[in-house]
């Protein structure tokens, strides 16, 4: 019985390790931003846009009681995005608007697998002030 705990247990280990190791590794996406100087001096993105978002996603979390590990979560998503540099991420790095929408999708993705409550589409279209539509998100 106990040496078939310690497999279990080292096949786990062994498991997690791998799993580490071929997962893309998170990077500092502002290192890597095309003319970070520049994008900065015209008002681009930056990590001050990233703790705005931050800021307004804990808003929406307070404001609708989801658990606060939720933000964590999404903010994990948006991270993992931005630093793969696959599909729009470049873009949302140079785009405020892009970004933004990164960080919605985000958090409504965190909402639907992580949270007990129904998010719908109309009512994150309404906490946005219309700035987004369906399509977008």
């Amino acid at each position: 019985m106990i040496n078939n705990n310690r497999t279990d247990i080292l096949d786990r280990i062994t498991a997690m390790r791998v799993r580490d190791e071929t997962t893309p590794k998170c990077i500092n996406y502002f290192n890597f931003t095309a003319n970070n100087n520049a994008t900065r001096e015209k008002g681009g993105i930056d990590e001050s846009c990233r703790t705005a978002m931050v800021t307004w996603i804990t808003q929406v979390q307070k404001t609708l009681s989801l658990n606060p590990e939720t933000v964590w979560i999404a903010m994990s998503f948006f991270d993992r995005y931005l630093s793969s540099g696959r599909g729009k991420s470049p873009k949302a790095l140079r785009s405020k608007r892009e970004f933004q929408l990164a960080a919605i999708t985000s958090f409504f993705t965190a909402v639907k697998i992580y949270e007990p409550v129904m998010l719908d589409i109309d009512t994150l279209i309404e906490i946005c002030h219309d700035t987004y539509d369906e399509y977008d998100i």
